[in-house]
């Protein structure tokens, strides 16, 4: 099934030949030849023109390659930039400088888009529709628009075709990371292959507009006891899988620090930390992509925040580990720490070095206040270390400290003396109080007893099923373990070589008494002798 499997990808690469040719040709461009021929695939690869960047550091040559390659490296480069627990920091410093900002597409192509997505003119859902985009990037493209009704809307339309391309280009990635992991097996512990599985799970959320307004009404739920958190309304039936319209946001960007001053921003920086805090710890559901573009205060008392793209999940699961890291690091409890990570890795590893390891790492911190730490900064620091130990950690998570790092950023921009960790201290302590709260000691003890209840139904049968077979003449107990038949492969060995032993020194003993018969002139008796010996051994190895 393995030779199979690979024939069938081996084959979607070929299909896709031209495009693959394309990303190895840019990639052999850009210095990484050698890597090419490496993997057998100069064939692809015509005539090269070395870039002339002799100079540029590896880093910074793979990051201008993804650019060039266009929007699904892009994007993949993004998603690296997040792996700070797998990838030097100077490869992450060159992702991070990806901008996923491209030429716009002329408005007669979007009215195309609109057309054929809506299955009528433009002009019956809107009033109007501004020809020139707020925005362009390599998936979608952004305009202003306004209602019959006067309301004030943006318009995000999909590229067309970008569906096809990026599906094209994960089929390629996926076949060069299974290369890749082949031709250099120091790599396999950065997993190239799940990476590109949770890349392509990530952005095929992303293509589909349906998703996004999904998470924009579940978060619009989830902040409902939030006044100061202003999310856009979505317009459902104008939104289809590749048009997506939301109500749109007027208010002053948090880099604007002149307006910024007439406006109460501690009361705004708190409200939004408390609720960004719930929304990883109590809902499971957060915005990923937290940058000063993506969020602004409304009406001088609201924090506004678009853009629902890129969206993590924590299950309930995950959200109680995390909340108890939170609370370790709070009461420097390294060990708890740790065996909160090895728990989530899944892995038997050496706890000792692990805590040494973590203790060397976050020791600057102790004794800081709460105010002088940053928690992002922090489990990104502990979860490289991690990784170190073979715990990888899965990209959800990654997404969490990332978004804890920019609302920590974006928080201290609106107040410098923002108490971030003690914020966190008191929502991870009800987190945990809830954890163990009657209310959900009995949910959780409803579940355990149903289970309770179906086990003493089945029991019972198994039970006399077993005592039946046990009592029957032809009953056997069979263990089959790979260190059993590694044992047994050992003893079989063992014994072939003194049984082989034992036959050579019977033929030599029988070689030496047979020349003392021949040289005193007994020809008949070593002639008989030898013949025995002969037929005694065949019979003695014959089953």
């Amino acid at each position: 099934m393995k030779v199979i499997s690979t024939g069938i990808k081996l084959t979607k690469a070929v299909k896709n030949g031209q495009r693959l040719s394309q990303i190895l040709f840019v990639f052999a461009r850009h210095g990484f030849l050698d890597v090419v021929d490496r993997l057998g695939l100069r064939s692809y690869v015509q005539q090269v023109d070395t870039a002339n960047d002799a100079d540029k550091s590896i880093p910074e040559r793979l990051r201008e390659a993804c650019e060039e390659l266009g929007p699904t490296f892009v994007k993949f480069g993004q998603l690296l930039s997040m792996r700070t627990d797998l990838l030097p920091q100077a490869f992450i410093d060159e992702f991070i400088k990806l901008q996923d900002s491209v030429k716009p597409l002329p408005f007669s192509v979007i009215e195309e888009a609109l057309v054929a997505e809506l299955g009528r003119p433009w002009s019956d859902f809107f009033a109007s529709l501004q020809p020139e985009p707020l925005g362009s990037a390599s998936i979608a493209q952004v305009h202003e628009a306004r209602l019959h009704d006067g309301a004030s809307v943006v318009v995000k339309v999909q590229r067309p075709g970008v569906k096809k391309i990026i599906e094209v280009d994960i089929s390629l990635l996926t076949f060069l990371a299974e290369g890749l992991e082949k031709l250099y097996p120091e790599i396999q512990v950065l997993s190239p292959r799940r990476i590109v599985e949770e890349f392509s799970r990530t952005l095929l959320y992303e293509l589909d507009y349906c998703v996004e307004a999904n998470n924009v009404r579940k978060i619009t739920k989830n902040m409902r006891h939030f006044d100061a958190i202003k999310v856009p309304k979505v317009y459902k039936e104008y939104s289809t899988s590749k048009i997506l319209v939301l109500e749109k946001l007027i208010g002053i960007r948090l880099n604007d620090k002149e307006q910024l001053k007439r406006i109460d921003c501690k009361k705004i920086a708190q409200v939004g930390a408390r609720a960004f805090f719930q929304s990883i710890l109590v809902d499971g559901l957060f915005h990923a992509d937290l940058h000063a573009g993506n969020l602004f205060i409304v009406n001088e008392t609201q924090l506004g925040v678009i853009d629902f793209g890129i969206v993590g999940r924590l299950s309930q699961r995950a959200r109680d580990q995390l909340a108890h890291m939170c609370v370790a690091l709070l009461t420097e409890d390294y060990e708890a720490l740790c065996y909160e990570y090895a728990e989530l890795g899944g892995k038997s590893i050496d706890i000792e070095a692990f805590q040494r390891e973590i203790r060397l790492a976050l020791a600057p911190y102790v004794g800081l206040s709460l105010a002088e730490m940053n928690i992002g900064r922090i489990l990104t620091d502990a979860t490289r270390i991690a990784a170190g130990f073979q715990i990888q950690v899965p990209i959800d998570w990654m997404l969490v400290f990332k978004a804890i790092i920019m609302i920590e950023s974006m928080g201290r921009m609106l107040d410098p003396e923002l108490d971030f960790m003690l914020l966190g201290e008191e929502l991870t302590a009800d987190l945990v109080r809830h954890q163990y709260s009657i209310k959900r000691l009995g949910t959780e003890g409803a579940f355990v007893l149903k289970d309770l209840m179906l086990l003493t139904k089945t029991l019972p049968r198994h039970i006399r099923w077993m005592m039946r077979r046990m009592v029957a003449n032809d009953f056997a107990l069979e263990l089959r373990s790979p260190d059993m038949r590694a044992l047994r492969d050992t003893c079989d060995l063992g014994s072939k070589r003194i049984a082989t032993s034992l036959l050579a020194s019977s033929c030599l003993i029988a070689a030496t008494f047979s020349t003392e018969l021949i040289q005193k002139g007994l020809y008949g008796c070593a002639v008989f002798f030898s013949a025995q010996i002969v037929f005694d051994l065949w019979r003695q190895r014959a089953p």
